[in-house]
């Protein structure tokens, strides 16, 4: 049965969950239940007042046959285990769902946005009309208000589940269920010692960097041309924008600059990047630095009965529009930095381990089995090593393992360049690094590699332009078309051309809300008549505003669908687990799965993820896969194949 469920909860200016994270909230001493509006199946709802009563009546249900529904299961569901101690069969969550149907044309997943968008009864305020008040300082009739605004809630929750459960397979709704779990059911602990030393030696880093920066001539902070000379140099591609004034491309370093924005909170940047950041707005932190410091906070929190350290994990379902999770409440797990202390930090409790899996470079094998370039599938099939051979097309040189840096460039070049990266962007990336090589390469030699792989992959630039044309359907595409689409002669790719969409193989769609041809409006005083200009830009609407456009082309596309299809084979594989097992992973990222597993049986989830991982979609049966990885006491140790 489904039951919906509203928890209302005392909040205040200082205390509420704007401020902390679910946990830091929900296992403060300063929480209070005040009520709960709960709907069974399709009867009216009840309101439960104060924890006695709400016990109670949670008691009467029989657990292993709810499937609890809330707009946000997290945080509902974190009060339902944490607080009462009951766990659900499954967890249903509309803010999930509507990230996924309603987020990329709304651009907000709240309860009010999204009832408004279906047309449903508004949600009211009275929850800011009680904000710091306690349950017994509530008179009659303010408890028949407040339970009014919580009964409405939970009735457009489930009318809202009732309107997206058509659009969304069971698969997902499996998922959300399991990215529900990782976080009120957390599984793993964080060692705050390993993480105060950590945080220690980002500050200490920080502050180095800093005193060099003090020496600047602080125009070079101030001044937009001079701080992007200044990051150029650093192997940063700095993000652009067209002058108002001019038409030209200019520096978009401005602090509401989108671009500057996003640099701000890109974690992959190396800490001296980072840095200059801050200093340039004055910022206290980096994000190194933050993240260090609310994973500290986290390991400090207290659960009544199970100590301290405890990791609960808040992924927020499609975070991405291709599918992807991202982090969430004030908390981000993913991009963790290779060989980072955070990752040291990361324990499994006493008789248990960690086992690790990555997908193997799937997102490369992704982009050659649907270019079907042969060379590289060839090589990934046959697990060879790609990235040396490719090193030794770019230097004429055979080059093996054992060339730490020769190597390095041709793996930065596998993984990096099936999009479209041009010679400047490849330049960063490896300016950037990875796994504590990195690379300084002027602009020649950077163009010099991109056409090197661009010549000896030539499929892969074919496989752009048919992400061109897809992109051309879309926008000039009425309803869903039924056939599958195909590349060059022979190759099948299993998507859909729908209505500002493209509709993948697991039942969800990659949306693009409102995508036209970009036009140019001009006025002829002499005629008095607007010309409208075709241009070739193809753009779609970004959910953040009217006016908030981006564009859409070729190997952009090609990017978010490669993204979508790798995300489903990793997750699925999520699901697969849960059915074979009944564990939940405890964490995952763009590419792998983390498990907590009893040290007796890790050896075989080991095995048995290495197989899973290495299991072919139905709709890519001649797609090569493969994973890395191990177990451990820690994520880094597991990642690292320590298995002991």
């Amino acid at each position: 049965m489904i039951v919906a469920g509203d928890f209302e909860t005392t909040w205040s200016q200082d205390y509420s969950v704007s401020r902390m994270t679910t946990a830091e909230y929900i296992l403060d001493h300063r929480f209070q239940l005040i009520m709960l509006s709960l709907k069974i199946d399709d009867n009216p709802s009840e309101i439960l007042i104060g924890e006695v009563q709400i016990r109670t009546r949670l008691a009467q249900l029989n657990w292993a046959e709810v499937a609890w529904l809330s707009h946000n299961a997290a945080f509902d569901g974190a009060i339902l285990l944490w607080r009462l101690g009951f766990t659900p069969a499954m967890y249903l969550c509309t803010l999930s769902m509507a990230r996924a149907i309603t987020h990329w044309v709304i651009g907000k997943s709240a309860l009010a946005q999204v009832s408004e968008y279906l047309g449903l009864p508004p949600k009211g305020k009275e929850v800011f009309t009680f904000k710091g008040k306690r349950l017994e300082n509530f008179n009659a009739d303010e408890l028949v208000a407040y339970a009014n605004y919580c009964i409405r809630d939970n009735e457009n929750c489930r009318l809202i589940f009732d309107k997206l459960r058509p659009h969304i397979p069971n698969s997902e709704l499996r998922l959300i269920d399991l990215i529900v779990r990782m976080h009120v059911q957390p599984q793993v602990k964080l060692n705050p010692n390993v993480l105060a030393e950590h945080l220690h030696q980002v500050r200490a880093e920080k502050q180095a960097i800093l005193d060099q920066v003090g020496y600047l001539d602080p125009a070079v902070l101030s001044s937009q041309p001079k701080f992007a000379a200044l990051l150029e140099q650093m192997g940063v591609e700095v993000p652009m924008k067209t002058s108002p004034a001019t038409g030209l491309p200019i520096p978009a370093l401005s602090k509401n600059d989108r671009g500057f924005r996003e640099l701000l909170v890109d974690d992959q940047q190396p800490l001296a990047v980072q840095a200059l950041l801050a200093a340039r707005t004055q910022a206290k932190s980096t994000i190194e630095e933050t993240r260090s410091e609310r994973f500290l906070k986290t390991s400090m929190t207290n659960w009544p009965g199970l100590g301290t350290g405890w990791a609960p994990i808040p992924l927020k379902y499609y975070g991405a529009r291709t599918g992807r999770l991202s982090g969430n409440d004030l908390t981000n797990w993913q991009n963790l930095k290779r060989g980072s202390r955070i990752r040291e930090a990361i324990e499994a409790p006493p008789g248990m381990r960690i086992v690790h899996r990555d997908a193997s470079q799937i997102e490369a094998r992704m982009v050659a089995w649907m270019a079907d370039c042969q060379h590289l599938l060839d090589a990934f099939a046959n697990k060879r090593d790609v990235y040396s051979e490719f090193a030794s097309i770019i230097y004429g040189v055979p080059v093996t393992a054992a060339d730490k840096l020769r190597r390095f460039v041709g793996k930065t070049a596998i993984l990096g360049l099936g999009y479209g990266c041009g010679p400047d962007k490849f330049r960063h990336m490896l300016y950037i690094g990875n796994g504590g090589l990195s690379m300084k390469v002027d602009e020649d030699e950077a163009q010099r590699i991109v056409y090197a792989y661009r010549d000896r992959y030539m499929e892969i630039p074919r496989l752009w332009h048919w992400g061109g044309n897809i992109i051309d359907m879309v926008v000039n595409n009425s309803g869903r078309s039924s056939h599958k689409l195909l590349v060059g002669s022979h190759r099948w790719i299993p998507i859909e051309v729908g209505y500002d969409s493209v509709w993948l193989p697991n039942g969800m769609c990659l949306s693009y809300p409102d995508i036209c041809y970009r036009v140019d409006d001009t006025w002829d005083n002499r005629q008095t008549i607007m010309y409208r200009r075709l241009l070739g830009d193809i753009m779609y609407r970004r959910p953040l505003g009217d006016n908030n456009w981006a564009k859409i082309y070729g190997s952009k596309f090609i990017e978010n669908l490669s993204q979508a299809l790798s995300r489903i084979i990793v997750t699925d594989i999520a699901v697969r687990m849960y059915d074979l097992t009944g564990y939940h992973p405890f964490l995952s990222t763009h590419d792998s799965l983390d498990y907590c597993v009893p040290l007796e049986d890790a050896e075989w989830w080991d095995h048995e993820l290495s197989n899973q991982f290495s299991m072919r979609p139905s709709w890519a049966s001649n797609l090569p896969l493969a994973s890395e990885g191990g177990w451990g006491g820690s994520l880094l140790a597991a990642e690292r194949g320590v298995n002991k």
